[in-house]
Parts: C-alpha cells; structure tokens; sequence
C-alpha cells in the first residue's frame, strides 16, 4: 500500500508533486520522441492521453455523472468492467489524434480536476464512493479519495516509469 496523504492539503501537494514530475519527464522531449511508440507498444502521446481520460473519469464521478460517458467510452464497453478493453480503446484513439490536441486535452483536464477538488472539502474526500455513485449496483463504502488516489499521482507515477523504461529501451 502506498503512503497515501490523509489530509486534502497532503493530497492536493502530492498530485502537484507527481503531476510536475510527469511533465517534466515529457517536457524536454521532440514531437518525434513524443509520437514514437515504445516498449510497451504505445507512444509517450498515447500514454499522456490515457491519463487524461482516466482523468476525465474521475471527473465523471466526482460530479455525479457516469463515468464511462465522461470518458467518452461506450457504456457496454465501460459496463462490462474490462479495463485492458477500456485501455485499448482509449489507445487506438489516441494513436490516431494530433500532438498538440493530446498535450492541449491533457493541461486541460488535469486543470479542470485541480479545480473540482479544491471546490471540495476534506469531509467530501470521505465520503463513500456511492454517494457519488449511487446508481452503481452495488453499495461501495470505501472513501472516494482512493479513486483521487488511483487517477491522480498514484497514477502518474505508473505512468512515469513506462514511460521512463520505454524511453530507455
């Protein structure tokens, strides 16, 4: 289990700190480093537009909306739990976007998600997933900060190192 912040103070400096450390590991690279595919099949642009969506999927739940439709993913798809399906998807689409509409939606978002949790207080982090998402089948009480936690830095920092190994090999 990773040390996870426990105050939103805590949890807003480490998104800060990995989301910095995942830029600045994608910055000094050339839109042709950038487009490249690596190890793992996808590029560094397709990796950053993963983020993004997954970003966009913490969106969704926090404000309450099908987190599948924020995505922009197909709700039989998103229904059906399979997140490599889910993933590949998400890559397909983004191997075949410009760089600069990734890189832009990528900003975007990550600012759009910094905006929806400095709206929220510590005791909203807390609060059960289903109350985000009361229309999911089954009651989850877990505190919705874990899914922060999992699309957030926790997340970048996943992403930091494929991209680091894929850069390497």
């Amino acid at each position: 289990m990773p040390d996870l912040p426990t105050t939103k103070d805590a949890l807003m400096a480490r998104i800060g700190d990995r989301w910095d450390a995942l830029q600045g590991g994608v910055a000094p690279l050339t839109p042709e480093q950038l487009e490249r595919p690596l190890g793992d099949g996808w590029s560094t642009k397709v990796h950053l537009a993963h983020v993004a969506t997954w970003e966009r999927s913490l969106l969704g739940l926090l404000r309450k909306q099908h987190r599948g439709d924020a995505m922009n993913v197909p709700r039989d798809l998103w229904d059906g739990h399979d997140t490599d399906a889910i993933n590949a998807q998400v890559a397909v689409a983004a191997a075949g976007r410009p760089l600069g509409d990734v890189l832009a939606e990528s900003a975007a978002v990550h600012a759009e998600v910094i905006a929806q949790l400095e709206s929220m207080s510590q005791e909203d982090l807390g609060r059960p997933y289903s109350d985000y998402q009361p229309g999911d089948a089954a009651h989850n009480p877990n505190p919705v900060a874990g899914w922060v936690h999992g699309n957030t830095w926790d997340h970048y920092n996943e992403h930091i190192e494929w991209i680091a190994s894929g850069l390497r090999g």
